[in-house]
């Protein structure tokens, strides 16, 4: 009551013809002062009557508001060395207003050095069995033409963070779909505490979709109500996934289940191509093959085509997803029966417990956006390695 009543008589107590000033000033962060981080952010208000509301901007964000002394948030703002504009908007009872501004500078380097450390998450066998015993002196990696020292060396159960793509269109239909749920809960369940996986079940349109989380149960309560039903976006989805991925930290990976006959994606698989080089994510397809799969030389072509797409349209798409694969050092499992897609999701699982860690710092970069090619070499005859075989150079 007391606030509107001030208000109501203010026109009164001022001299005729004079304005009710607010002075604002920030007093928190100090003028000159770099800001990052967790910031508080205070005011100090000045006016003749009720202040009604103080409202807080960053970077002309609203981040902000109180209404009741003492006038302060905390705002998050990154851990950049970047300039901040900080304003500050008070309101009175009346209505009148006042504002103050503040601009942080960014800390001042003489010198920026950049380490890009990459790392390669290689898979090693022989005559189909995964090597194990292999050590740091027997591998060589040549990036850019150049061999690289390896600067960093582990093997065995490295913490990952996957995003698993589970197809439930319409040719899922029946048994196939029975198999792929029970597949995904088997590399589910064989999760460690340290791994985080997030799994997205589709068709044409996103049917289900969980956070990234360590714990298996989480996931496997989505799986229980997931019927067949739609077309396919697989490229739509795999490019979710790799993008996904880009927030998470250490080794990334995606496990794609599908036939790889895509019907309903807005994204072309060239396109997801681009976004695979970017992640550098371990792609894994396990690929349901169709019986009436047409073999033209060593093109696999799937039995369709459709009024957007012919017959060399698909050809593409199957021959570039497989490009994509093999590019980040994933592989491709076939399975021609649903009794097959159980045994194909725990063998990615364990190849991942399995994989060995080379770390380099190439040289010469250029941070140009090319394609830099890896190749990596060990010196055991009959050794097989998948690899990631390039990355982009930004």
């Amino acid at each position: 009551m007391i606030a509107p009543l001030i208000a109501a008589l203010l026109p009164f107590l001022l001299p005729a013809g004079a304005t009710p000033q607010v002075a604002v000033t920030i007093t928190s962060p100090p003028a000159g002062y770099a800001a990052f981080g967790q910031v508080s952010v205070a005011v100090e208000v000045k006016a003749a009557e009720p202040v009604r509301r103080v409202v807080f901007f960053v970077d002309d964000r609203q981040v902000g508001s109180v209404s009741a002394p003492p006038f302060k948030i905390v705002a998050s703002l990154g851990d950049e060395n970047v300039e901040h504009r900080f304003r500050v908007v008070a309101t009175t009872a009346s209505g009148v207003t006042g504002e103050a501004t503040l601009l942080t500078p960014r800390i001042a380097v003489d010198q920026e050095v950049r380490f890009d450390l990459q790392q390669l998450y290689v898979s090693a066998r022989e005559n189909g069995q995964r090597v194990t015993d292999l050590k740091r002196e027997d591998f060589k990696v040549i990036d850019g033409g150049e061999d690289q020292e390896i600067t960093a060396f582990a093997r065995g159960d490295i913490p990952f963070a996957a995003v698993v793509l589970v197809d439930s269109s319409i040719s899922m239909q029946g048994e196939p779909l029975t198999a792929a749920l029970a597949g995904a809960q088997a590399f589910l369940g064989g999760m460690r505490p340290l791994d985080e996986v997030k799994l997205i079940v589709y068709c044409d349109h996103t049917i289900t979709a969980t956070p990234f989380t360590s714990v298996p149960e989480v996931l496997e309560a989505s799986l229980g109500s997931v019927t067949a039903h739609g077309g396919t976006a697989l490229a739509d989805h795999l490019y979710l996934g790799l993008k996904l991925l880009e927030q998470r930290q250490g080794r990334r990976v995606v496990v794609l289940l599908s036939d790889g006959v895509d019907s309903h994606s807005a994204l072309s698989v060239s396109e997801v191509l681009f976004k695979a080089r970017q992640s550098q994510a371990l792609i894994y397809w396990i690929r349901l093959e169709d019986p009436k799969q047409v073999v033209e030389g060593e093109e696999e072509l799937p039995p369709l085509f459709s009024a957007w797409h012919d017959k060399v349209w698909y050809r593409e798409t199957v021959r570039t997803l497989r490009g994509a694969v093999q590019e980040s050092g994933g592989t491709i499992t076939k399975v021609h029966q649903p009794s097959e897609i159980g045994p194909a999701f725990r063998g990615i699982l364990e190849e991942l417990r399995e994989q060995y860690v080379l770390g380099y710092y190439p040289r010469d970069l250029r941070h140009d956006g090319s394609w830099r090619k890896v190749k990596v070499k060990v010196e055991r005859s009959g050794v097989r390695l998948l690899a990631r075989e390039g990355y982009l150079d930004f």
